[in-house]
């Protein structure tokens, strides 16, 4: 019996070849769609687990609240770790790290390589984190200072062959011995190291180094389970100042008046998704974008079942004699429905196997694309595999149990003698195929809004004023500590080229994170006693520090006052230059001349003035609105030499610059890259989304397409004796399509009502998470009726024109 269901149903996909290759290839579209968002989504889920315990890691970030007040850092001070291992033994393990933000030049006889993933971490690191350690032991690697643990590939790159134990690398002013060889960092994992050197190195000059300090280091701690993480948690928040280190032996008298902390446990499988706080250590994914994936992977799989089951029904219908014949053969309702239902399992089948060789092709690129290197691994991916295999039951089961319960019902006298099966078919077929259609055309829609509006918001990023100039501005990384004298000379030396127009050094750039340090306005505090209480007059200003030159290099636009130009370096370094966040802020009326002090770093205050207001500039993406911000004049500080040239030949202008490095800085290797490139690189989350939603919308609408074409061949069909009776009474070609295409036009129509709400609401959520965005304008709706009502147009008029070609003798004598 199954033999011959099998043979029946091989033989009816030979027959209707069309019909079999449109539906298996829709489906297989779909699925392959499906199964490659699911690869990148179980990898965008699977940060940080390949830790043992990874579900008992947390990371300590502290969350302040005050008057005018709300910071979140992914970073702590170093008494955090201390302070909270000696209070609570339900902690198990803790660790904490310092991420050098400078690249350092490292070294190893002949070779010298710029090191800029460099982390120094507690004898403790292994205990917490469980990078696997190929050579060295867990306990001892990093215990006491000047020692240092490689990645595989980076001990390869210093030793090649050699066995790198016992053998040391120097720095600028140090010596490490490599005391362990760890596994390369994967990517899935939320921050990466090249080099791991002990932290005792630092505490040896660094003697505050485990007191309250700065916020530079980052504190993880491993606890039992989540119900002790709770516990945990709340014991923190309960004693938090002393947690904090403001309440020293009862003495209270430190605590900031009018604020308030808290620990926030962030668990480090959380943190890809969810982690946006101040100082992240990397760039960050969103969980947003996760649900958005999915529910695009929804969408294209439900229109490519949608559309399987759309033409199945419809295919089913033609069949209704043979169903007639085989029931007054003795045919049971059970054996017709297993009949069904064996030809739609294997069609699914056909389906996902098509679905899966696609996957196989299109990975490869998919992953240049994205930057990732995703593997289609069935059999060792269990999630994979049981996707695979419920999705392949499930559609084979929905599919074929419509036209399997439907037809296996049917009187068989009815169906013999109907002169069209469709007659007992009845309207609820009809109403199902109508009903799809519109479901899956509404999906359409929607994904097409989704697509322009993206577009519509980066073309509004990329294009919007940013208050300075990116383009043609070449930035080299200063490794280690720099000689600023020879850096001056290599400026002058490179001002001699035509094709640099100038030149200036400062400690961050537009794109990377600018640092937060306070100052004092002694003017304010005077004239607003009531604002700025005494002893708590100091404001936290975002401070980009530089040389002389840094208004010409970026193309900042003073609006009152003056930059640098002109001033000598003594003068220069008693100069403040706001922008107008902070002058907004903080009520300054009249700024230039106002005194302002700097502390940070210093035994006593350095005491300048405002000499200038700079237009508001985006430092940072336009994710987030443009913060209180001055700029001094420090040379000390910075970490980047910006260079802005006027090249038409960059290769031979980057050349002559590279040999003049190298002449003034023989033992740094030269390294650049270019401003615009990394400030645009914030938004490669978003363009890749772009990308990849635009990809999977087009293959969604193909999708779609592919059904509404076998819908329409087969109502063409269906209609051929009208058609035929209609030319034969005159009707035009142009009046066939308009009335076969009428309903057609009509679901479209129906669809788009239906999708501009949902695609209005959820877009809109979308754009909120930009501070500075575009609107949802009216056309974004129009345009989606009118493309997708040209293409259901173009198909249905296809296959209208085609009917209305045939000559009507023949549509007449059609059975």
């Amino acid at each position: 019996m199954f033999r011959n269901t099998l043979l029946t149903t091989f033989r009816l996909f030979f027959k209707y070849k069309a019909y079999s290759f449109t539906n298996v290839i829709g489906l297989a579209a779909g699925l392959a769609t499906c199964i490659i968002i699911f690869l990148y989504v179980q990898y965008e889920m699977s940060f940080d687990r390949f830790h043992r315990n990874a579900e008992q890691v947390y990371r300590l970030e502290v969350k302040w609240t005050g008057p005018d007040l709300e910071s979140h850092w992914a970073a702590s001070t170093g008494n955090i770790i201390p302070s909270v291992t000696q209070r609570y033994p339900e902690i198990e393990a803790s660790v904490k790290f310092y991420y050098t933000p400078r690249e350092s030049v490292i070294r190893y006889k002949d070779n010298i390589f710029r090191e800029s993933r460099i982390v120094f971490g507690d004898s403790t690191f292994f205990d917490v984190f469980t990078f696997p350690l190929v050579t060295g032991n867990k306990d001892e690697v990093l215990s006491g200072p000047g020692k240092v643990v490689l990645t595989e590939k980076t001990a390869e790159r210093y030793f090649g062959n050699e066995d790198p134990l016992g053998k040391s690398l120097r720095s600028e002013e140090r010596s490490y011995v490599v005391t362990g060889i760890v596994k390369d960092v994967p990517e899935n994992s939320h921050f990466h190291f090249d080099m791991l050197i002990s932290l005792d190195e630092l505490r040896s000059r660094w003697p505050t180094l485990d007191d309250e300090g700065p916020t530079s280091f980052y504190s993880y701690v491993r606890v039992q389970n989540e119900e002790t993480a709770q516990s945990l948690k709340t014991k923190m928040d309960e004693n938090i100042w002393e947690v904090l280190g403001y309440t020293v032996s009862g003495d209270s008298t430190n605590i900031p008046e009018g604020y308030q902390a808290e620990i926030l446990m962030n668990r480090i499988t959380n943190i890809h998704l969810k982690g946006h706080a101040e100082k992240e250590l990397e760039s960050n994914g969103r969980i947003q974008y996760i649900y958005i994936f999915s529910i695009v992977a929804m969408f294209v799989l439900l229109i490519a079942c949608i559309n399987y089951m759309n033409l199945a029904t419809a295919r089913s219908a033609t069949r209704g004699k043979e169903i007639g014949v085989k029931k007054v053969l003795g045919a049971n309702r059970v054996g017709i429905f297993n009949q069904f239902m064996v030809e739609s399992f294997l069609l699914s089948l056909i389906g996902m196997i098509t679905a899966l060789l696609m996957v196989e092709i299109a990975l490869p690129y998919f992953n240049d694309f994205t930057g990732l290197s995703l593997e289609l691994q069935i059999f060792s991916n269990i999630s994979l595999f049981i996707l695979i295999l419920a999705t392949w039951i499930v559609v084979g089961f929905l599919s074929g149990s419509y036209p399997a319960l439907f037809l296996s019902r049917f009187n068989p006298l009815k169906v013999l003698f109907a002169t069209s099966f469709s007659t007992g078919v009845g309207n609820s077929a009809l109403y199902l195929r109508r009903g799809l259609v519109v479901f899956q055309f509404g999906i359409s829609v929607f994904l097409i809004i989704g697509v322009i509006t993206v577009y519509k918001q980066l073309q509004f990023i990329q294009n919007k004023s940013l208050g300075f100039n990116k383009e043609q501005v070449l930035v080299v990384p200063y490794a280690g500590r720099m000689d600023h004298e020879k850096v001056e000379v290599f400026k002058n030396e490179i001002a001699l080229n035509p094709e640099v127009i100038s030149a200036s050094g400062l400690n961050s750039i537009p794109g990377v994170r600018i640092h937060i340090l306070p100052y004092r306005f002694p003017d304010l505090a005077e004239e607003n006693p009531e604002q700025f209480e005494e002893g708590d007059d100091y404001v936290g200003m975002r401070s980009l520090s530089s040389d002389l030159d840094i208004f010409q290099t970026l193309g900042f636009e003073i609006i009152d006052g003056n930059d640098f130009s002109g001033l000598s370096p003594e003068e220069a370094k008693k100069g403040f230059i706001l922008n107008e966040a902070a002058v907004k802020e903080f009520g300054i009326e009249n700024p230039v001349g106002k005194r302002i002090e700097y502390i940070w770093g210093l035994d006593e205050p350095l005491q300048g003035h405002v000499i200038g207001v700079v237009k508001n500039f985006h430092y940072a993406s336009l994710h987030t609105d443009v913060e209180s911000l001055v700029i001094f004049y420090n040379t000390g500080f910075n970490r980047y030499l910006a260079i802005r040239l006027q090249s038409d030949d960059l290769p031979s202008c980057l050349s002559k610059l590279e040999q003049s490095w190298t002449k003034n800085f023989p033992n740094t290797p030269f390294d650049h890259f270019f401003l615009d490139a990394k400030y645009d690189n914030q938004y490669k989350t978003e363009t890749n989304m772009a990308s990849i939603i635009l990809f999977f919308t087009l293959l969604a609408i193909l999708i779609a397409c592919l059904g509404l074409f076998g819908l329409a061949s087969y109502i063409t069909e269906q209609r051929t004796k009208e058609i035929g009776i209609r030319k034969v009474l005159g009707a035009s070609i142009i009046t066939i399509i308009k009335t076969l295409s009428l309903e057609f036009i009509i679901l479209v129509i129906i669809a788009n009502i239906l999708a501009w709400l949902p695609a209005w609401y959820y877009l809109n959520q979308w754009l909120d998470g930009f501070t500075f965005r575009t609107g949802l304008s009216w056309w974004l709706f129009v345009m989606s009726g009118i493309i997708s009502l040209l293409i259901a147009l173009f198909i249905v008029g296809l296959q209208s024109y085609r009917a209305g070609r045939m000559n009507p003798v023949q549509s007449i004598k059609a059975e």
